[in-house]
């Protein structure tokens, strides 16, 4: 389903990207909304139009500060002086352009009555995102696997230490003795599980194609020459926290696909359409 188009900004309006913080806006409501703020022509810009205006940009752009204000008001001004201009030229009345003004009428009321009747109505609740999680494990594993490494920071090194270990030496004493990568050295060169993404690609390539025991040749990577060894593989499901947000979405945009068709299969038993296909030609 096609989002509906994006709030137009003012025509010949830069508004900055900056934004700082802004000061809190007065509400459009109220007696002060039928203020006038700017007239072209005798056709009056109200105070609540271009606080409606201005709503518009922040939901957008995030919070629009006060001393900016004004070119919002600026650009209300030059889209006004615009369609004047082209009334005055009589587009109003030109064919091709009346029909181009009721598509776009259509399309106003369609996405109007799609997001009253479909987005608004569509909500997925904890209870729902969590459900979604648990009957479908599958969709939110993923593969780890256990490596140690040797990191040196020349070729020459590491293809000394890669003999060694082809000749029987321990891999963990050698990893202790001269990785510099101090924090796993201590370890024996244990990295603990790794999943796909966690580390350089190059690193992550050759760490998912070794068998458990399996040494690497050596590999460069932007942190020096490494030695690998695979360990041992395992699935790993992503803690919910890590995927709310996905699952969130995915259970939305069903719903919406539901809700959509629900309400087209209503209007459809409603308006009761005939087609004739044959008089296609």
């Amino acid at each position: 389903m096609r989002r509906w188009p994006r709030i137009m900004a003012g025509l010949g309006v830069a508004l900055l990207a900056g934004t700082g913080l802004a000061a809190e806006a007065p509400s459009s409501g109220g007696p002060e909304a039928n203020r006038v703020v700017a007239r072209v022509n005798q056709v009056e810009i109200t105070y609540g139009e271009f606080k409606s205006r201005l709503e518009s940009f922040e939901k957008e752009r995030g919070p629009i500060p006060r001393e900016k204000w004004g070119d919002v008001l600026r650009g209300m001004i030059q889209e006004e002086v615009l369609l004047q201009g082209a009334t005055a030229d009589g587009l109003d009345k030109d064919a091709a352009v009346k029909v181009r003004l009721e598509q776009a009428r259509r399309q106003v009321l369609i996405e109007e009555l799609i997001r009253r009747k479909v987005m608004a109505q569509a909500r997925v609740t904890d209870e729902e995102a969590r459900k979604m999680y648990e009957d479908n494990q599958p969709l939110f594993s993923t593969e780890s696997i256990t490596t140690s490494h040797i990191m040196v920071k020349t070729q020459a090194e590491a293809e000394a230490i890669l003999q060694e270990l082809q000749a029987g030496k321990d891999f963990a004493e050698l990893a202790k003795a001269k990785s510099q990568d101090t924090g796993s050295a201590e370890k024996g060169g244990n990295l603990g599980p790794l999943r796909r993404g966690q580390t350089v690609p190059e690193f992550e390539e050759q760490a998912f194609r070794l068998k458990e025991g399996e040494l690497s040749p050596v590999i460069k990577t932007e942190y020096g020459y490494h030695i690998l060894k695979g360990g041992p593989r395992a699935t790993v499901v992503q803690p919910f926290d890590e995927v709310k947000d996905r699952i969130r979405q995915m259970v939305l945009q069903e719903k919406q696909r539901e809700t959509f068709m629900a309400l087209l299969a209503v209007l459809e038993k409603r308006a009761a359409p005939e087609i004739f296909e044959d008089r296609l030609r």
